[in-house]
C-alpha cells in the first residue's frame, strides 16, 4: 500500500495541487510549481492575493523554481448572491472582494448614488453579506423641439476614440450610458473607429427654438435652459504652493504583475517622483514612485501603474479608470 502511494506521488505533473492540508483552522493547497509558471498566476488560480501567498510562503519572495512546493491560502467560492428586486430598484448582497466601485459598474450607477441611497459615508467600507440598494432611475419626460430656424446645436464637448476604446469604456469615462452615447451619435451597433469624433454632452436646444410640452402651447426657451448650452470649463492648475493637480486615465504596466512595490511610469513627470495616485470613482489612494517615462509618447492613457498599485486603487483586469495626480514640483 506505501508503494503504491509513493509511486502515484512521483505520477503527480509539475503545475498541480497536491492535496489539501488544514493548518491552525485554515485551509491550503499544497502546489507544486510548474514550469514558466508566477507566483501571481498561482495565487489568481486559487482566488488569493499575493501577500496571502508570501506570507504562507516567506522562502517564495525570492522567486520560485519548478517542482518547488507551496501552501496556498484557500477560500471556497460562495455562489454569487441574486439580487432581490422589488417596486423601488434592486437589493444587492455584498461578496467577498466587491467593491462600492465594482457595485457601481455593475448596474451602471455611480458611487456617489449608491452612498446617497445607502446614507453610506464617504471611506465607509462594505461588510460581506450586507445589502446595498439600488435604485430605479426616474425617467424624466422629454419635450418636443420644434426647430424656428436650426434644430439643434452642439454642446461644444467631444470625444476622439483612441484605439481599444469601446462605447462602454467612453460612457462611464464621461458619467453617461451607452444609449446616451448611441442616440446622441446615431450609432447603432457597437463598432467604433480610430479617430471617431464623439459628441459626449446631450445636445442643447437652438436659441429661438420653441419647445411644446404634451401637446400643448408652445413655451418659449428659458434664460436658464440657454446658460446650459455654455461650455463649462473647470481649472485644474494649482491649489497650493508648488502642489500640482491633474486628472486622465491610468493603465497597468505590462509585466508587472510579480512586482510587489508602488511604481508608475508618466510621460513628463521626473523618475524618482513621489506622487499620489486617486481613483475618482472608488476615491481609493495610494503613494507611487515614477520609474521613468510611458513607453510610447502617443499613448492615450496618462499614467500606466504596477499591479501592487492597481490592486490598491480597485483596478480590475486590462481595464483603465479616470485618475487624479497630486505632487510637488
Amino acid at each position: 500500500m506505501l508503494e503504491f502511494i509513493f509511486v502515484a506521488s512521483m505520477l503527480v505533473s509539475p503545475g498541480d495541487s497536491l492535496r489539501m492540508e488544514t493548518i491552525n483552522g485554515k485551509q491550503y493547497v499544497v502546489y507544486q510549481v510548474g514550469e514558466k509558471e508566477t507566483l501571481y498566476g498561482i495565487a489568481r488560480k486559487y482566488g488569493a492575493t499575493l501577500q496571502q501567498v508570501l506570507e504562507a510562503n516567506p522562502s517564495a519572495d525570492s522567486g520560485l523554481e519548478v517542482g518547488q512546493i507551496l501552501k496556498i491560502p484557500y477560500t471556497p467560492r460562495v455562489k454569487a448572491h441574486q439580487p432581490t428586486q422589488t417596486s423601488e430598484g434592486v437589493i444587492h448582497k455584498v461578496a467577498p472582494k466587491e467593491t462600492l466601485f465594482s457595485i457601481a459598474r455593475q448596474y451602471s450607477v455611480t458611487v456617489d448614488e449608491i452612498r446617497a441611497w445607502n446614507n453610506l459615508k464617504e471611506g465607509a467600507g462594505l461588510a460581506v453579506g450586507q445589502e446595498i440598494i439600488i435604485k430605479n432611475k426616474k425617467k424624466e419626460t422629454v419635450a418636443e423641439v420644434k426647430p424656428v430656424e436650426k434644430t439643434q446645436i452642439s454642446a461644444a464637448k467631444t470625444h476622439t476614440v483612441q484605439p481599444k476604446e469601446t462605447l462602454y469604456s467612453i460612457s462611464k469615462q464621461y458619467g453617461m450610458t451607452v444609449d446616451q452615447l448611441r442616440e446622441w451619435n446615431n450609432i447603432q451597433g457597437n463598432e467604433l473607429k480610430v479617430g471617431q469624433v464623439l459628441s459626449v454632452a446631450a445636445p442643447a436646444v437652438a436659441a429661438g427654438a420653441v419647445a411644446v410640452v404634451g401637446g400643448n402651447t408652445p413655451v418659449q426657451q428659458t434664460s436658464a435652459a440657454k446658460e446650459a448650452t455654455k461650455e463649462i470649463k473647470i481649472s485644474e492648475t494649482v491649489t497650493g504652493t508648488n502642489e500640482i493637480h491633474e486628472k486622465g486615465m491610468a493603465a497597468l504596466i505590462e509585466g508587472s504583475e510579480s512586482n510587489r512595490k508602488y511604481l508608475a511610469q508618466h510621460k513628463t513627470i521626473a523618475a524618482g517622483t513621489i506622487l499620489k495616485v486617486r481613483n475618482l470613482e472608488s476615491n481609493q489612494e495610494v503613494f507611487v514612485r515614477i520609474t521613468g517615462p510611458s513607453a510610447t509618447v502617443d499613448d492615450p492613457v496618462m499614467i500606466r501603474l504596477s499591479r501592487s498599485a492597481m490592486d490598491r486603487l480597485g483596478g480590475t483586469e486590462g481595464s483603465s479608470f479616470k485618475v487624479e495626480l497630486i505632487y510637488y514640483k
